[in-house]
């Protein structure tokens, strides 16, 4: 019996060796994937901030030809070169819209914030 228990406690050391490079190889990979991972998330990030700002540069762009069209002297050109024949209105077609006056102002404040 007793050379049975001398047996066993022989392999215990190396159990327990085997247990501490799975144990470090395991923290090892993990440790070396993790990296990885933290690298590409790195690498599309700066992907995304590229792609924004040129998104960005593209959207100034085209807020301003927009402010260049909605301007009165393009609009005004646009119209002579298509011959649209337009002309500003004359002071009596005009027509200035009033909004009538409340008998109760606060409640006009009340019935606009709903």
């Amino acid at each position: 019996m007793n050379q049975k228990k001398n047996s066993s406690l022989r392999f215990v050391p190396a159990v327990k060796a085997a247990l501490i490079c799975l144990v470090t190889c395991a923290l090892g990979l993990g440790y070396v994937w993790q990296k990885q991972q933290i690298s590409k998330l790195g690498e599309e990030m700066k992907k995304r901030e590229e792609r924004l700002g040129t998104l960005r540069q593209e959207n100034k762009r085209f807020n301003d030809i927009l402010a260049q069209l909605k301007s009165p002297q393009t609009l005004d050109q646009m119209a002579r070169e298509w011959r649209l024949n337009l002309e500003a209105p004359k002071p009596q077609q005009v027509v200035v819209a009033t909004e009538p006056a409340s008998e109760n102002p606060a409640r006009t404040v009340h019935a606009a914030r709903r």
